[in-house]
């Protein structure tokens, strides 16, 4: 079964996917803004300019009702193989390792923060005060005590 398999074998074929190619010819808007497209106007801009985030703050859990996989709420992925159910976590992606649009260079510097919410459905994100006050306020907190110093 596709899910026992080692996640860095199903990783090293997300270049030769089916389903991957067919991302890239039939969805505009995702590839772009990921710069997975070779050659694409904009790309070293949007790299830079998304390296310059303080705190990216990535919220979802297994409650999530609307975004699926939810783990894709925090950059996991389903595998090349396509919709399988088996998703491989933000730092196995391909335009993680590649570091494609800066991901990992927020990540590796400390600027991205993972909060995980397993009763929170897709509308209650925005008004839980639980998520607020662990995850948002400590970030935005964070951003205000280094641009005060």
């Amino acid at each position: 079964s596709l899910h026992s398999l080692d996640p860095e074998a199903v990783v090293s074929t997300q270049s030769t996917g089916t389903h991957y190619e067919m991302y890239l010819k039939s969805v505009e808007y995702f590839p772009r803004m990921n710069n997975e497209r070779e050659g694409e106007e904009g790309a070293e801009q949007r790299k830079i300019n998304f390296s310059k985030l303080r705190k990216l703050v990535l919220i979802g859990g297994p409650g999530e009702d609307v975004i699926d996989p939810w783990q894709s709420t925090q950059f996991g992925y389903y595998t090349e193989f396509g919709f399988d159910g088996y998703v491989v976590p933000m730092e196995k992606t391909r335009f993680y390792k590649k570091d494609l649009f800066g991901l990992r260079t927020l990540a590796q510097s400390g600027r991205v923060v993972r909060c995980t919410y397993d009763e929170i459905n897709h509308l209650q994100f925005r008004d839980h005060q639980g998520m607020l006050e662990t995850c948002v306020l400590p970030a935005i907190t964070a951003i205000v005590e280094e641009l005060s110093e």
